[in-house]
């Protein structure tokens, strides 16, 4: 494959809540947006390269705390890109925000809540809003049918991970449940899974993870960029990723969470 068939792109690195299984409370970057320069650059060369490509409009934080970003989701469909989306912990989607993504053009939107009950959120979503959040979710419902809840599984919440696909399904809500990882080693997700016996890792074999400021990090999981394969400021995101593809590196190997794309979609 000469170019990536996901662009994860770092458009506002900046968050609002400290959940469990985030390292993001332990973020060494500055808080910044990526220039606007830098996210053309990329835009129009998966423009040119690959339109069909899936392109998440936020890498490592939350996109409603990115105040252009209608602005952003509407440049890259201009462009013609047939998969943008974004992730986000539904806490700021109020309907006035959300109308703005949804007529920028938004393809899908994912709302991270795992857990069935506020009990296990507050666990979990530190910070959180639980009721907040469903009313958020139901209200974006209302407006436009692309969105999906996600349950990452983990020890505090494997009980009520049948309760959350029942519940949501009767709202008619696409649910991912996908397993916890480690960020590369950074929290402890407990998988026992050896890392030579695991798959192929998906996102190393097809995504590029570009920072907010234009250092390429070695995966979804580099969330510090602590593994910084190249720029796309003074190069192509094609020249920079058929590069490090050439081998596996060296965190790599000892890496478990290839277990990130075993996601299951009801």
């Amino acid at each position: 494959m000469n170019f990536p068939s996901i662009v994860l792109i770092d458009n506002f690195n900046g968050c609002n809540l400290s959940c469990s299984i985030c390292d993001h409370k332990n973020m060494k970057r500055p808080l910044a947006k990526m220039p606007w320069k830098y996210y053309c650059k990329v835009i129009d060369e998966i423009a040119e390269k690959n339109r069909h490509a899936r392109v998440w409009l936020i890498f490592f934080g939350d996109p409603f705390l990115c105040d252009d970003m209608p602005g952003r989701i509407a440049y890259a469909k201009m462009k013609g890109l047939k998969d943008v989306v974004l992730n986000t912990n539904g806490l700021m989607m109020a309907k006035e925000k959300s109308k703005a993504f949804i007529d920028a053009g938004l393809d899908w939107i994912y709302v991270g809540i795992d857990a069935a009950t506020k009990e296990t959120y507050d666990k979990i979503r530190i910070g959180g809003d639980f009721h907040k959040v469903i009313d958020n979710v139901l209200t974006w419902q209302k407006m436009r049918h692309n969105i999906f809840v996600q349950f990452v599984e983990c020890e505090l919440n494997q009980h009520e991970k049948e309760q959350f696909i029942e519940d949501w399904s009767l709202h008619g809500i696409k649910v991912k449940v996908r397993p916890m990882v480690s960020w590369i080693g950074l929290v402890d997700n407990k998988s026992g899974i050896a890392p030579e016996n695991h798959d192929p890792c998906y996102w190393f074999k097809n995504s590029i993870s570009i920072l907010n400021n234009g250092d390429v990090a070695l995966c979804a999981c580099d969330i510090h960029g602590r593994f910084v394969q190249g720029d796309i400021r003074t190069r192509t995101m094609q020249e920079v990723w058929k590069e490090y593809h050439q081998k596996q590196p060296e965190p790599c190997k000892s890496c478990g969470d290839w277990q990130f794309a075993r996601s299951q979609y009801v």
